[in-house]
């Protein structure tokens, strides 16, 4: 089960055996349900997870409950609310489990243990903030520079597997367009 996670922290660190062993053993089991809460807005991440086997979601909702999703987070994929996770604030976003997810799951008090008992283990951490800086960033870019059409032309190249296992209502809060919108695309494609 932890085979998948710990071939990608031998990958990111110089850790021996005996000390990866050690930070595994950090990571605990979880499964989330379908539409599961795992963060909610207003309160401080101190978990961070591993998806295994589902997808979980980042995304913000206001008043009148327009969501927008920041983050579609699949297999072999880190999540957290990386800013309420450093800062110890309340997050300003929602975590939810979109299918039902098998999860590896640690908390911050012991994330921070493993970087001050062993100081390889911030190359796991410097690889965690740089994809999600690059995730961010290039969401980001796209919703400034790109139509909706394009975002979604985009992401048919990209990352098909969004398309294929999103229901439409996700789909489109992640591309930052209506239902409507949408459905139109997809019927001009």
């Amino acid at each position: 089960m932890t085979a998948v996670l710990a071939e990608l922290i031998q990958s990111k660190t110089m850790l021996s055996g005996e000390q990866l062993s050690e930070v595994l053993s950090f990571f605990k089991p979880f499964t989330a349900k379908k539409n599961e809460l795992l963060l909610r807005e207003g309160v401080v991440a101190d978990k961070m997870f591993f998806i295994l086997k589902g997808c979980l979601r980042l995304f913000y909702s206001n008043d009148d409950n327009n969501v927008s999703t920041r983050f579609m987070a699949f297999e072999q994929t880190f999540l957290t609310s990386i800013v309420s996770f450093i800062s110890r604030q309340p997050a300003s976003e929602y975590i939810q489990a979109v299918e039902t997810s098998e999860l590896l799951v640690i908390s911050y008090h012991d994330f921070v243990k493993l970087r001050e008992k062993f100081p390889a283990w911030d190359k796991m951490y410097i690889y965690i903030l740089e994809y999600g800086l690059t995730v961010i960033t290039s969401k980001l870019s796209g919703l400034l520079t790109q139509s909706a059409a394009e975002r979604y032309k985009n992401l048919l190249k990209s990352n098909p597997e969004l398309i294929q296992r999103l229901s439409n209502a996700n789909l489109a809060a992640y591309l930052n367009i209506s239902p409507e919108t949408l459905s139109r695309l997809k019927a001009q494609m």
